[in-house]
């Protein structure tokens, strides 16, 4: 009986192992075709973020932080009073630090205290962009460190460029199928990527009170975003 059983569980395994195996077979035997589609689309910008810095800098702290608490004051008040109730404005970073100097002899020696002072504008209002940087620049200012373009439709047309590109991958596919007298039975695998286009974005530089004196507005353009979209597919045929 136990020689019986033995034999019983030895074909059972033997039988598992040779199911697996010709399971295996069959997925390698198993035709398919592999297709890749790729566009770059552009979206247009609905949305803006400007950092807009201010620094003063005295042998007093209290006076420098007095200084640039006033300043900021005026250009905050100034910028909300263009911007819509959807829109907002923010303190982002504040530091104050004291600057020394060396001397020959490497002694260091204390010169004055630094304080930044920056917010942030984000604005659905993008075409007021120029106007909100002068303005800041106007009531005392002393940077514009950061200007981006955003879309806040960015995830739908993600979304239609995907279907579109995984639409012509099936089509291609399909197409390549027929030419050699089969037909598309499954998918394989599916990967879709769709990213920014990381490209160089708005700059702008700071001019001197001056030279803003003998311009209307500052030139700022928000031209289109890229996304980069990419699908690559593979069909069982047979």
């Amino acid at each position: 009986m136990k020689k019986f059983l033995v034999a019983t569980i030895v074909l059972s395994v033997f039988t598992l192992i040779s199911l697996s195996t010709t399971a295996e077979t069959t997925e390698k035997e198993k035709g398919y075709v592999s297709v890749s589609e790729s566009i770059v689309k552009e979206v247009s910008p609905n949305q803006a973020e400007i950092s807009i810095g201010i620094e003063t800098s005295d042998a007093s702290l209290q006076k420098a932080s007095e200084n640039n608490n006033t300043i900021a004051n005026k250009v905050v008040a100034a910028l909300k009073s263009q911007l819509n109730k959807e829109d907002y404005i923010k303190t982002s970073t504040y530091s104050a630090k004291p600057i020394y100097t060396y001397t020959k002899e490497n002694k260091k020696i204390f010169d004055k205290y630094v304080v930044n002072n920056t917010v942030t504008v984000k604005t659905n209002k993008i075409e007021l962009v120029s106007k909100l940087i002068d303005t800041a620049i106007a009531q005392g200012a002393t940077s514009v460190e950061n200007l981006q373009f955003l879309a806040t439709n960015y995830d739908c047309a993600c979304n239609d460029a995907l279907g579109e590109l995984t639409k012509k991958a099936y089509t291609q596919a399909y197409s390549v199928a027929k030419s050699i007298n089969s037909d598309i039975t499954g998918i394989k695998s599916i990967n879709a990527t769709c990213n920014p286009d990381n490209g160089p974005r708005p700059y702008y530089a700071m001019m001197t009170k001056s030279s803003m004196d003998n311009v209307s507005a500052t030139p700022i353009e928000s031209g289109k975003l890229k996304i980069n979209v990419n699908v690559d597919a593979s069909f069982y045929v047979k």
